[in-house]
């Protein structure tokens, strides 16, 4: 019994390339010298054989391309962080482009880990301009490279966000601690709490 898959880019004006199915044992091969080679705003397909028996597999994947416009021009913008306990530990600065992941450090688009001088401290941090970012900061007072929190989940270092944003029960949302570029004076600042 002989069949055989067909892997099908296409690539959408969004800048996003879908690989609709089939593929087999040697689809990562094959994705990696089609997506190697495709164009955003072209279409390749290219025959792959799928293994038989029990082997055999299928599977369907999407992978997100770099649109072909130009990327945004990043700007660095100077944050005010005040309410640190003075020279103690690490600040530890989180930019975030979406609410995925947010405020979650591993999830995001940059970080910085600088030492704590004094009780106030000036920190840039490059944001896209016309895009809505947020800025997550906390104090790694024991050195852990993480928010401490206690049984209950809350946490016991100073930490804060950009547009000195709170939430009732966890941290704010997404929208309220974004800010865009070009920046109100008023947003440049974050008080640790």
């Amino acid at each position: 019994m002989d069949q055989g898959g067909i892997v099908r880019i296409a690539a959408q004006p969004s800048g996003v390339v879908r690989l609709v199915p089939l593929a087999g044992i040697l689809a990562p091969l094959v994705l990696w010298g089609v997506l190697s080679t495709a164009k955003t705003g072209s279409s390749v397909s290219v025959g792959v054989p799928l293994v038989e028996g029990a082997a055999a597999s299928a599977m369907v994947v999407t992978v997100s391309a770099l649109r072909s416009e130009p990327a945004k021009s990043a700007v660095g913008v100077m944050f005010e962080i005040s309410g640190l306990r003075a020279d103690t530990g690490h600040l530890c600065v989180a930019v975030f482009a979406g609410a995925a992941g947010f405020p979650n450090t591993d999830r995001a688009e940059q970080t910085q880990r600088l030492e704590v001088e004094g009780d106030r401290m000036q920190v840039e941090v490059h944001l896209r301009e016309g895009e809505p970012q947020a800025v997550a900061v906390f104090q790694d007072i024991d050195g852990n490279g993480r928010l401490s929190k206690n049984l209950l989940g809350i946490p016991v270092e100073p930490y804060g966000f950009s547009r000195n944003a709170r939430g009732a029960l966890g941290p704010p949302r997404f929208d309220n601690a974004s800010i865009v570029v070009p920046v109100e004076p008023d947003e440049l600042s974050i008080r640790l709490k």
